[in-house]
This record gives C-alpha cells, structure tokens and sequence, in this order.
C-alpha cells in the first residue's frame, strides 16, 4: 500500500508546518545513494540499513555492491535496489541530503 497508490498520496495528512514546504522527492534523501557495482552503477535506499539509518556511520554519496552485501546480504540488497525512483515522494524517514561535500 501506499507507492503506487496516488489516491492514498494525495490524502496523506501533512502536519501544519509540512503544508508549506515543497515535497520532498527520494532525490533530495541523504539515504537515496548511488549504488556501484562491477560494470554498473543503481541507485537505491539505505534507511532499511541499521548502520546507516541510526547515523552511527556516515552515508557516503556512493557505496559498493560489496558493502551493501556484506552488511545485509543479498536479499537485502534487492530491498535496497527496490527503491531506486528519484522522483518518487519520500518517506517517513526523509533526511534532507547535505549541500557541503
């Protein structure tokens, strides 16, 4: 429920202050990160990641395959690889990407 749902979006209630600001999209998510593997580069979602999503670990811009598989594996890597719309409206766990790199 809820990703491909447009009725369900357009009914999501927004807390006053949210109301005034824009949408965020995946793209502008510190957790949407380039994902590089051996011959291509995906994007993909890494709040499902403990490491990451408790910001005990920095989340770099781009991250190997190696990495992703070795902290969940490969099912976790198809989670990670199923979220990969950047102009998808963002989740509950949004965090606005950092402009100084």
């Amino acid at each position: 429920m809820g990703a491909d749902n447009v009725l369900w979006e357009k009914h999501r209630l927004y807390l006053p202050e949210m109301r005034k600001r824009a949408i965020h999209r995946c793209r502008h998510c510190n957790f949407f990160i380039a994902i590089r593997g051996k011959t291509e580069t995906r994007y993909g979602c890494v709040v499902n990641i403990k490491a990451y999503s408790s910001l005990e670990r920095r989340v770099p811009p781009v991250v190997s395959v190696f990495e992703i598989i070795k902290r969940v594996g490969l099912e976790g890597l198809e989670q990670v690889l199923q979220y990969n719309d950047p102009a998808a409206q963002s989740c509950g766990r949004f965090r606005l990407r950092s402009t100084e790199n």
